[in-house]
């Protein structure tokens, strides 16, 4: 199925350069992941001639939407189809989390493709999301789980810029390796993480991978299921043993 999905990704894509080509355009695309901004990289190669850029509405945003133009329209203004809702509760002493938020959108009946990033803060949360569906979210949104909320629209601006909560992790590896990586940022040896991996447990960059010995590079983010997802900060040196010193991010879920 995964390579199904990824087949249909790639059509799309190929649609929005061709009918930015055809038409002499700008033209953008729903929220990709990062696994699926790789996707679109690689489709982008086979347009010679026309550019694009990624955006998600602030500068560290995890899922952002494609737009892809001709080289010579460069300069051309436009107009992003992105906006901002902030969900605030009405009582100030619930706080739901981004599972919460994300849950709620999405049992109004909004496809994911339509929601960039979450960004939860101590009283609210800020919510980027394709232009066309704002207002239904602003009339629609009433409860964050059983929590009442309120629905006001923001600038892209005045978004927040919170902290993600995080557990630092040191360690050494003999070589770069996913289930050695892994191993540290998840706490479980290296031998039982890679069954884990083998039975498509774990994503890299968003695209699940199977194969244990997969190299990994320094930013590469690991998602593991029902264990959480991590982040490689840093890549440093070598050990007196020849090990590779790695730092890594566990993120907390609040």
């Amino acid at each position: 199925m995964a390579d199904y999905n990824e087949k249909q990704l790639e059509a799309r894509i190929r649609d929005i350069f061709t009918i930015a080509r055809k038409n002499r355009e700008k033209k953008a695309s729903n929220f990709l992941d990062p696994g699926q901004q790789q996707i679109a990289l690689d489709v982008a190669r086979s347009f010679p001639g026309m550019d694009f850029y990624f955006d998600g509405g602030h500068e560290e945003a995890e899922r952002k939407i494609l737009v892809a133009y001709p080289e010579d329209l460069r300069d051309e203004p436009f107009m992003l189809p992105l906006g901002a809702l902030r969900v605030t509760p009405r009582d100030p002493d619930e706080y739901p989390g981004h599972r919460d938020y994300l849950g709620a959108i999405l049992g109004l009946g909004i496809n994911r493709e339509k929601i960039g990033d979450i960004l939860v803060g101590k009283r609210n949360a800020d919510v980027i999301v394709k232009q066309e569906i704002m207002e239904y979210i602003g009339l629609n949104l009433i409860k964050v789980g059983n929590v009442p909320v309120d629905v006001d629209e923001i600038s892209l601006k005045e978004l927040l810029q919170p902290e993600r909560p995080y557990k630092e992790l040191k360690g050494t590896v003999a070589s770069l390796r996913l289930d050695a990586v892994a191993g540290i940022a998840f706490g479980i040896s290296r031998t039982k993480m890679a069954p884990f991996i083998k039975g498509e447990n774990l994503r890299l960059n968003f695209r699940v991978v199977k194969d244990p010995a997969t190299p990994v590079k320094e930013g590469d983010v690991i998602s593991a299921n029902r264990l959480g997802r991590a982040k490689i900060v840093e890549v440093g040196g070598q050990s007196k043993k020849g090990r590779t010193y790695v730092k890594v991010h566990r993120f907390i879920s609040r």
